[in-house]
């Protein structure tokens, strides 16, 4: 059988996702002129006909993307073998890979190589003890290393997790790379317990189209990515539950209890539903965690192209990019992760 591969330069594939993303841009710009329109038999042909031309700048979105995506499990073996290359002969670890049906971005891989490269040395260096050592301390003798990928909100994370006991000396080498994951508009989190240290590595996707729904609060709009959106609900009194002084509100929905985040007084904005029962509560989740945000309403449904804005601004703390709505004006995308763990 031919092979039927072809090389093309990742600058190029950039190019026909921007295009697929103006696509996007002026499809929902056109809807939006079509919606003003009055009420007729040719305003219900044309919603039909751009319904369908959405449809098709999906399927080419999802083909431009694929081009130059990878499923990140395609590199375990180079991972693998890196980190068998370092790997003292008084340690035994092994790699695992979590996560691995993610497809990444491959120029992304190409910027963070190094990276998780220095975490993965990193780890065995001053995080892994020695056969002996974690024999002692009644632990396997064969230690582990996770490298989890993970996607979500426009932004993708690598972990680094291994079950060593690390030691001060590791600092120097972690500031060099919180450096360069900040070059990439990124964040590096940290967490150390008994059982071991996890280092994350957060940074935004070079391109994203992604379904938002579009919220109101007072005067002001923003856009709620719908992967994080459990429900939403009109609260009553008896689903309010005040904790401590009474000023902490929880939500209990069907025996779970669930805090509630007043998005107006989170971003500083004049609301019309300062009280629960008068606005609406979306349920959000990150990961492990949820929330309910207070909204005065929720509009329509619709495909956004999520841009960094730390591009040309400087990074917004809670927001995790900006897009062009259908009339031309810029709408700001709700970063729930960051949110959430604020709280």
């Amino acid at each position: 059988m031919k092979n039927t591969n072809v090389t093309v330069e990742l600058l190029k594939l950039e190019k026909l996702l921007n295009k697929v993303g103006d696509l996007v841009i002026t499809n929902s710009m056109m809807a939006q002129s079509i919606e003003n329109l009055p009420l007729s038999d040719e305003k219900k042909s044309l919603i039909e006909k751009i319904t369908l031309l959405q449809r098709h700048i999906v399927e080419l979105q999802d083909y431009a993307t694929d081009i130059r995506m990878i499923k990140f499990e395609s590199m375990g073996e180079i991972y693998t073998n890196y980190l068998n290359d370092i790997t003292p002969k008084d340690k035994s670890i092994k790699l695992k890979i979590v996560g691995g049906e993610t497809k990444v971005d491959k120029s992304l891989i190409e910027q963070l190589d190094d990276l998780i490269k220095m975490l993965i040395s990193n780890a065995v260096s001053y995080g892994i003890e020695t056969k002996q050592e974690r024999s002692e301390k009644n632990k396997n003798e064969e230690a582990t290393i996770k490298l989890i990928v993970s996607q979500l909100n426009g932004q993708i994370s690598f972990s680094i997790e291994d079950d060593g006991e690390h030691i001060e000396e590791e600092l120097d080498n972690i500031e060099i790379i919180k450096e360069e994951i900040t070059k990439l508009n990124g964040d590096l989190e940290i967490s150390k317990n008994q059982n071991g240290s996890t280092y994350t590595m957060i940074v935004p996707l070079t391109h994203s189209i992604l379904d938002g729904l579009n919220i109101k609060i007072g005067d002001s709009l923003f856009i709620l990515p719908t992967s994080s959106i459990v429900e939403s609900i009109q609260p009553t009194k008896e689903m309010i539950k005040y904790v401590g002084d009474g000023t902490s509100q929880l939500l209990m929905l069907r025996n779970e209890f669930i805090p509630i985040i007043k998005l107006y007084e989170y971003f500083n904005i004049a609301a019309k539903a300062k009280k629960l029962e008068d606005g609406i509560l979306i349920i959000v989740k990150s990961n492990e965690q949820k929330a309910a945000f207070l909204i005065d309403e929720f509009l329509q449904q619709q495909q956004v192209v999520l841009k960094a804005i730390e591009t040309n601004f400087k990074k917004i703390q809670s927001v995790a990019g900006a897009t062009v709505r259908g009339d031309g004006s810029i709408g700001l995308i709700i970063d729930v992760k960051t949110i959430l763990e604020a709280h």
